[in-house]
């Protein structure tokens, strides 16, 4: 997969950009507010339709956007991308309305328009931001969000699972809010379907989680064995909140989906039926798919406990490079890697190790730094090199004193 075309319209800091991309990538050097990240941005969002740094649509548009046209404030990305079936062209639309200060998006494939759930999965790209430490060190939702952000790009069957699986959740957790107090018979009738479609749609979420993480998990082994300078093994785990004993999950990975869904289907909603009193109690669904979690191991301990900041932060380069693997698996094509500032805070060592694993990558990359010396080093010297500066961008060679700063 390669993104051979990109066009920012009042997009954060740009007001317009076109740029051609070659299919080796892209190195951007920039000061701290120069737009680096929101050109990361915005390919993220091309592929996954979500900003990975707000959750609020309005400060993806350009401040002043609009004025000089008389019109409402709006942005516009758009991309070119070339995959083993084919070319697309994609183009997003945000549009902010005034009067009840609100972001809506449109979005076209191939011209035409289509709905974000259909638009997700043309074009796959693999992030690294600074904040992915949180995949460690924050809450289970950080790493829940990981697994569907993964999931939803490779497996539309997921996605649409995914959608169903958090609108009936929403809707159960108000129905046993109304149903406390009531005969058990009101409660069973009233329940019984809202049941049915959560064990239905979180089983395939569980099943399509532990599958991935087999093959993830094996990959980040063998990735972080490459990075790190020390003898040590990572290692995660799956942790569900529906019991699923190590044995009944490994053999989850081996059985043919309908057999894995039966499985988990069961246990599912035997856990429903002994937790019911205490869901109405406290008015929410307390099991699921919504509560679950990764443990990430090092050596067999929490590696949020044992493990150093640059350790954590290997660990989930590590984990960029075994989500790529899992991607090309899963589509056979490489997605494009997206690392922002991903060397400046690895020591020279690792950097060393990082970059000989990138330079054995077929994917197309782009990587961004705040200094140009982070970006000089012979196996990334053909990428093509260019400066933002406020939204403007060049195209430039290293200066001879920046080679060895």
């Amino acid at each position: 997969m390669l993104l051979t075309k990109l066009e920012l319209e009042e997009f954060r800091c740009f007001r317009h950009l076109e740029l051609a991309w070659v299919p080796a990538g892209l190195r951007v050097v920039g000061a701290n507010g120069s737009g680096k990240t929101s050109l990361v941005e915005a390919l993220y969002l091309l592929a996954t339709t979500k900003s990975f740094r707000t959750p609020s649509d309005r400060y993806l548009i350009h401040r002043a956007s609009g004025q000089d046209l008389g019109v409402p404030p709006y942005a516009r990305i758009a991309g070119q991308i070339e995959t083993r079936t084919g070319r697309h062209t994609l183009e997003i639309a945000l549009l902010f309305d005034a009067t009840n200060s609100t972001v809506s998006k449109r979005y076209r494939r191939d011209g035409r328009p289509v709905r974000a759930m259909d638009f997700v999965g043309t074009f796959r790209v693999v992030l690294f931001s600074p904040e992915d430490i949180e995949l460690i060190t924050g809450s289970p939702q950080v790493r829940r969000r990981f697994l569907d952000i993964v999931l939803s790009t490779i497996d539309s069957t997921y996605l649409r699972a995914l959608a169903q699986y958090t609108r009936i959740l929403e809707q159960r957790n108000s129905l046993l809010k109304q149903l406390s107090g009531h005969d058990d018979h009101t409660i069973e009738e009233q329940l019984a379907f809202w049941d049915d479609q959560l064990v239905t749609y979180g089983t395939y979420l569980i099943v399509a989680r532990i599958r991935f993480l087999l093959g993830w998990s094996n990959d980040l082994t063998e990735s972080f064995a490459r990075l790190s300078a020390r003898t040590l093994t990572l290692t995660t785990r799956y942790v569900s909140t529906i019991s699923l004993p190590d044995p009944i999950a490994d053999e989850l990975s081996q059985l043919p989906l309908a057999e894995a869904q039966a499985s988990v289907s069961l246990r599912y909603r035997q856990v429903l039926a002994r937790s019911r009193n205490d869901e109405l109690r406290r008015g929410n669904t307390i099991f699921g798919p919504h509560r679950d979690d990764v443990q990430w191991m090092l050596d067999g301990e929490l590696l949020a406990a044992v493990g150093s900041r640059g350790i954590q932060r290997l660990a989930v380069i590590a984990a960029k490079l075994a989500e790529i693997a899992a991607i090309y698996r899963a589509t056979e094509d490489w997605p494009v890697l997206l690392l922002d500032d991903a060397l400046s805070e690895l020591d020279g060592e690792h950097r060393n190790r990082l970059l000989a694993v990138l330079a054995t990558l077929p994917a197309q990359k782009v990587l961004t730094a705040a200094e140009p010396s982070t970006l000089r080093h012979p196996t990334i010297d053909s990428l093509p090199l260019v400066r933002l500066v406020d939204g403007t961008m060049t195209f430039e060679e290293l200066a001879p004193d920046e080679h060895d700063a």
